[in-house]
């Protein structure tokens, strides 16, 4: 694929994503359910599901994604670009259209893929995952050399260098459906072994880092999960939007919320999110192998359930729309047999906000602390959005008004900006996060003995008077940016006030 003149001039998106689909006919086969309870599901069925549910988080943030099938012949049913919410109807039903047929030309969909991530003389740059049940049988223009010998006449392209040329920033993921121990009964476990060895071979000769791994998995819930991660959450009933409070509203809330600030030992969920006011950073890549959990806030607005719940989040969207219709025992066998395939943190997240629901207190805190004990694990740039979830759980729990509105307000504005100027979101973020702080230097004024009373009181209203600068500066550069960034502006500034 020719690339652009210009395109040696432009920095790299911050996501660009291509999803590689083997659509060979043995991906009619079913997989397995791991708990033995649930009908069989065939593989292209498991990874459709999966595809709604990715086009539906790039509609939603914005970045690029591009989706590559392949049989015996490649083809690109969605080019790389920005997915548009007004478009996902006639995508989806285009993806619901895929049939499997034929053989499976991977290299030949790999070096496709790569071709929409290149970027002239800045290489490859964005990240591939390829999903494929098979070994390459039906490639014309690319091989993967067991030796690093020279293209012979007439002979196929080493997908190798081709795909990782120098200056690029190529992650590719791969993940292998079935036992990958015979021919035609799954993925080629070696073969792909010992490509990936070979890019990480190619990355150290260039001085580039090796982002490349390959992953088995033999269940329906495993391919679903390895395609798409994600901390699903809802909204409480009597949640209502920051721009939708009247000013009077506004300024009890954040009077209520500084409470939290000035009284951790009453309010000590707050201590528990520690930075989690901060901007969490994106992980590399949507489809991170690590546990790196996007929270996805839904609505439940006058029409019931956001649709196709079902569809576009597998078995979490199962739990999540028993509970919103209110089939609280259904909900819970759900989340409890969803053990083998979905991350730790959201099983037992949505455990203790089931309990909670049934009135069985005990049930919920339990399940609550263990939840809290996982999210500890979580790398940093994953841990903010995820914390800030369970402390207004906690805090619903254990009636902490304060604290509940002082986590949902960073929540929900976070939330709100998630499609704006991520420099806007950033700034926002950072007061949030300066906000927090202030509770380190309020709580010397109180501890300090008698002759370092002043000094700290007076460190505090410095503090103090460093972030309400922040919070005029945001305010002049930000005044045409809406009624959400004005509110959490107004927020801020009343809890400011309180904290003097």
């Amino acid at each position: 694929m020719p690339s652009d003149p210009d395109d040696s001039q432009i920095s790299p998106p911050r996501e660009r994503n291509v999803l590689l689909l083997d659509l060979s006919k043995s991906m009619y086969a079913p997989l397995p359910d791991p708990q033995g309870q649930g009908p069989e599901r065939q593989k292209i069925e498991v990874a459709r599901t999966a595809v709604f549910r990715i086009l539906q988080d790039a509609a939603a943030t914005g970045t690029l994604f591009g989706l590559v099938t392949f049989t015996e012949t490649v083809r690109v049913p969605v080019p790389l670009g920005e997915i548009h919410r007004e478009n996902l109807p006639y995508i989806e039903n285009l993806i619901s259209l895929l049939t499997p047929s034929g053989r499976s030309a991977i290299w030949d969909a790999l070096g496709v893929g790569a071709d929409l991530l290149r970027m002239g003389t800045q290489g490859v740059q964005g990240n591939l995952v390829l999903v494929t049940d098979g070994w390459d049988n039906a490639s014309t223009r690319f091989e993967v050399r067991s030796e690093p010998v020279g293209k012979p006449p007439g002979g196929k392209v080493d997908l190798v260098p081709y795909m990782l040329p120098a200056h690029s920033r190529l992650t590719l993921r791969i993940i292998g459906i079935g036992s990958g121990d015979e021919r035609d009964k799954g993925v080629d476990t070696n073969r792909m072994n010992q490509f990936v060895g070979q890019l990480g071979q190619r990355a150290q000769e260039l001085g580039l880092p090796p982002a490349f791994s390959f992953q088995l998995v033999t269940t329906g819930s495993q391919l679903f999960a390895q395609m798409v991660n994600a901390f699903v959450d809802v909204g409480y009933e009597d949640d209502r939007p920051i721009e939708e409070l009247h000013p009077e509203e506004l300024a009890r809330h954040a009077a209520n919320a500084a409470r939290a600030l000035k009284e951790p030992q009453q309010h000590a969920t707050v201590s528990r999110i520690r930075g989690a006011a901060g901007p969490a950073s994106s992980p590399e890549s949507t489809y991170s192998e690590a546990p790196d959990l996007e929270v996805e806030f839904l609505t439940s607005g006058p029409g019931g359930p956001p649709a196709y719940l079902k569809e576009r989040y597998g078995p979490l969207g199962e739990v999540v729309s028993a509970y919103l219709a209110g089939d609280l025992d259904r909900a819970l066998q759900l989340v409890q047999r969803s053990q083998g395939f979905l991350p730790a943190v959201t099983r037992l997240y949505w455990e203790a906000r089931i309990q909670f629901a049934r009135r069985a207190v005990v049930e919920a805190a339990r399940a609550l602390l263990q939840a809290w004990a996982e999210a500890e694990k979580l790398p940093p740039t994953a841990q903010a959005p995820v914390l800030r979830r369970l402390a207004v759980l906690q805090a619903r729990m254990q009636n902490d008004k304060e604290t509940e509105t002082l986590v949902r307000f960073i929540d929900e504005t976070e939330h709100h900006l998630t499609n704006r100027d991520p420099k806007t979101r950033e700034r926002l973020m950072d007061l949030f996060a300066k906000l927090m702080e202030l509770r380190g230097t309020y709580q010397l004024t109180r501890l300090a003995g008698s002759g370092d009373v002043q000094d700290a009181a007076v460190k505090h209203e410095a503090a103090v008077e460093e972030v309400f600068g922040l919070l005029q500066d945001a305010r002049l550069d930000l005044s045409a940016e809406g009624p959400t960034v004005e509110g959490a502006l107004d927020f801020i500034e009343i809890c400011l006030a309180e904290m003097r």
